[in-house]
């Protein structure tokens, strides 16, 4: 079973951690409680209500552990921050990152990390329906 940290109980983030939690190891991070309390019964995993920010909120969802990070915040600037330290302080293999700017893609990137644009994505998909 992987370990699978999630930043960001947004709509993609609520989305994959409860179809993730059935399977893996999850542990969801946000800053609303009530946002966390919205994952309802289904979700079968851990949730921790704090500032991603803080190392002590990353290491209490077990990120020296984790195989998969997902930053799912819509705050491309945070993303990239903790992004880069869970790359750099604890080794997790997989760091992917949700990106609005696609500008700053080439930087992300740069850094090992795994980007995914909304934008980018729609329009391949749409480029292959012609």
């Amino acid at each position: 079973m992987k370990h699978i940290i999630i930043v960001g109980c947004g709509k993609i983030g609520k989305g994959l951690a409860l179809e993730l939690s059935s399977k893996e190891n999850v542990t969801i991070i946000d800053k609303s409680l009530k946002v966390l309390d919205s994952l309802g019964d289904d979700f079968n995993g851990k949730k921790i209500w704090g500032d991603v920010l803080d190392m002590d909120v990353l290491e209490e969802a077990g990120v020296e552990k984790a195989d998969t990070t997902f930053l799912l915040t819509g705050n491309d600037n945070l993303n990239l921050v903790v992004g880069k330290a869970t790359k750099r302080k604890y080794g997790t293999k997989k760091v992917i990152l949700q990106v609005n700017d696609v500008a700053k893609k080439k930087a992300f990137q740069e850094e090992g990390l795994t980007i995914v644009n909304r934008t980018y994505l729609i329009v391949e998909v749409l480029k292959k329906c012609i």
